[in-house]
């Protein structure tokens, strides 16, 4: 298990040993740190039919699985606004009070939990405050404060905590990731390790970065946008969040990060930098709160306002 995740690990196993054993947890981890480690193992103890000192057995017949496990159920963000919609939600109540297809538990992971949406958490409220024998609910989330108070209360909390910039970087020479490569995972998703953690996530923040610099140098943003008409939403605007972000604090003397490096020269105003980071977030918030938008509308006018900031200072 990486370093990082031992403490974390050892509340889990405190959890596990106690009389009572928690039928609901929650893995709460900062954005930068790669977790989902921790929370695929302890599924595995979970699921394990004859678990040793809280380490899987690795013979046992749900051990020997190696496509998914019958009986454990993902619950993960759909569609273009990247939200765990309520529909599944309520198909995966029914399967928790269904029998177990090996006979042990069933474990339903929620990941990552802060894409539920006020409808989808409250749906879960009372399976998780009550859930079938040997059902086990297991959330993770680098964002708590997106979680209802009422289903925090019901989750055997489990912290990992934050690691350094620098301690990544001897993670990532482990694994022959560069440091260009930590740097601006950071600066346009605020995850270091999203290239080993979430390859196709962190491609298409590349791809996002890489659109905004074509337009940036007078390319036909509603031509460069089409390509993300079926992207993931929060994504998309995460990265022109955080672009717009790096760029103001650039004028503020911390030029050194990859984002200002690419847009070097004469940045825009910095009223309008800070004007279309609110739009952008305002479009991300109706998003994360499972409010209908049309996706290639709202890029489309976001990309045009990006092409006409830089537009001024071409003038």
């Amino acid at each position: 298990m990486s370093p990082w995740l031992v403490s974390a690990w050892a509340n889990l196993a405190e959890g596990l040993a106690a009389k009572s054993s928690p039928h609901a947890w929650c893995i709460v981890h900062p954005s930068a740190v790669p977790s989902n480690e921790l929370t695929d193992y302890l599924i595995k103890v979970l699921l394990c039919h004859n678990p040793t000192r809280w380490t899987p057995c690795g013979s046992c017949v749900s051990c020997r699985m190696e496509a998914v496990h019958p009986d454990l159920l993902i619950l993960g963000p759909e569609g273009s606004a990247g939200m765990i919609k309520i529909d599944a939600v309520r198909e995966a109540i029914d399967v928790a009070y269904t029998t177990a297809s090996f006979g042990g538990r069933r474990v339903i992971l929620v990941r990552p939990a802060d894409c539920l949406n006020q409808a989808a958490s409250n749906a879960l409220l009372k399976v998780v405050e009550e859930p079938p024998n040997r059902t086990i609910f297991v959330f993770q989330t680098s964002v708590l404060g997106r979680l209802i108070p009422t289903l925090v209360s019901r989750l055997w909390m489990v912290k990992v905590p934050a690691i350094s910039i620098e301690e990544l970087r001897l993670v990532g020479d482990s694994i022959t990731v560069s440091s260009t490569e930590l740097d601006l995972a950071d600066n346009l998703l605020a995850q270091p390790m999203a290239g080993q953690v979430n390859p196709s996530q962190f491609q298409l923040a590349k791809d996002v970065f890489e659109a905004l610099k074509l337009v940036r140098r007078g390319e036909d943003s509603q031509v460069i946008v089409k390509k993300f008409a079926k992207s993931d939403t929060l994504v998309v605007l995460t990265v022109m969040g955080r672009v717009c972000e790096q760029l103001i604090l650039a004028q503020f003397g911390r030029v050194s990060n990859p984002v200002a490096q690419a847009f070097l020269g004469s940045p825009p105003p910095i009223t309008m930098l800070y004007e279309l980071r609110e739009r952008i977030e305002d479009v991300r918030r109706q998003a994360q709160s499972g409010i209908s938008i049309n996706s290639g509308l709202a890029f489309g006018s976001l990309f045009a306002a990006w092409g006409f900031i830089w537009s001024r200072v071409q003038s």
